[in-house]
């Protein structure tokens, strides 16, 4: 006897905004929208959230779930590495010191995933106050880039 599941039960009840709503819908304005959300990142990297043990801060990826029934987006997250090379005086060696973080967005559940594009791609981007926050989406990777995260420093 064969067992039938459902299509549904077996994707799960959440997406990826890039396959919102069918695999690779959403792919080039979420990667429009990472695009956007890096160059934001690197523009106000020195003068704010970058001032920290590297010199070197680079957002590494974006991703976002969204409730695959309600079409609203229930989270994202932020991979953000950074480095600081140096060369050993005495033996020549190139040191590496590096670190990763990995840093939720602070939005509330439920926002439209229109509402969300929308917000994102205003003239504002990131910056601007998103949906129901009051905030922008930059202001919470402060406090993340602040924390010990995953660093990969040698000891």
């Amino acid at each position: 006897m064969l067992l039938s599941v459902a299509p549904s039960a077996v994707a799960g009840s959440h997406v990826d905004l890039v396959d919102y709503p069918t695999s690779e819908a959403n792919w080039d304005r979420f990667y429009d929208l990472e695009a956007a959300l890096m160059q934001g990142f690197n523009r106000i990297c020195a003068d704010t959230i970058c001032a920290g043990d590297y010199s070197n801060y680079r957002v590494m990826q974006v991703r976002c779930a969204v409730k695959r029934l309600s079409g609203t987006v229930t989270g994202c997250a932020w991979v953000v590495a950074a480095s600081e090379l140096r060369v050993h005086p005495s033996t020549g060696e190139v040191e590496v010191d590096n670190g990763r973080w990995v840093c939720p967005v602070d939005l509330l559940p439920g926002v439209p995933v229109e509402q969300f594009h929308a917000a994102l791609s205003g003239p504002e981007g990131g910056e601007g106050a998103f949906p129901g926050l009051g905030r922008g989406l930059f202001d919470g990777l402060l406090g993340c880039l602040q924390g010990a995260g995953n660093q990969g420093r040698q000891g």
